[in-house]
């Protein structure tokens, strides 16, 4: 058995009838919450009554304080007028007093003898022993053609010899340096230096020089 279903069937009336009903009733239910909103409304505003504001004038209530009495009148002070200076003098004491001076002559000190300076002479090369003073020529500096002044600074004893000596300015070549220093210590001599007329000890300066010759 086949079951046949039409799609497009209209809709009964008994449906349509009842749909407008409840429309219609959601319709009225809607105006009378509308209109008891709208009547509570209109009694609330009647029964509130409007507050009334009522402003007194306070009338300002002043104590009547008592007037200050005057400031106390002061009096200016009279001028200062400083006592007059009264000077007392006193009776002065006549006292007399006998003072004994003793003056004594002293002689002024003797002045210190006046020190005269110490006459000092140096030594001298006596005449008798010049050829002395010439060392010989090292071998090897004539050779070497070296030339030179070499200053030697000796210390002359009271006898006249040579205790000691240094070579002050040299001349270059140390052979030759070497050369008159022995020389010097060994063979020369002097008239010793003296001081005041007496042979003392003396430092002396002397310069050699060494020169090849043809």
């Amino acid at each position: 058995m086949e079951l046949a279903i039409q799609r497009d069937a209209p809709l009964p009336t008994t449906s349509l009838s009842r749909n407008a009903v409840v429309f219609g009733v959601l319709v009225v239910f809607h105006v009378v919450v509308i209109w008891a909103l709208a009547v509570s409304l209109k009694k609330a505003e009647g029964s509130r009554q409007p507050t009334i504001i009522k402003a007194e004038i306070i009338e300002e209530i002043t104590s009547e304080e008592e007037a200050p009495p005057p400031p106390p009148t002061i009096e200016a002070p009279p001028p200062y007028v400083p006592p007059p200076d009264i000077n007392v003098a006193a009776p002065v004491q006549q006292t007399q007093s006998t003072a004994l001076t003793q003056v004594t002559t002293e002689r002024a000190p003797p002045p210190p003898p006046v020190q005269k300076a110490a006459v000092k002479k140096a030594p001298e090369i006596s005449a008798n022993a010049r050829r002395r003073f010439q060392p010989e020529y090292p071998p090897t500096s004539r050779r070497l053609g070296e030339e030179g002044s070499v200053t030697l600074r000796v210390l002359v004893g009271t006898d006249g010899r040579v205790m000691d000596g240094q070579v002050q300015a040299s001349s270059g070549f140390p052979r030759l340096d070497e050369a008159a220093l022995k020389h010097a210590l060994r063979a020369w001599r002097f008239n010793p230096g003296t001081e005041d007329g007496a042979a003392v000890q003396m430092w002396h300066q002397v310069k050699v020089t060494f020169k090849i010759e043809g």
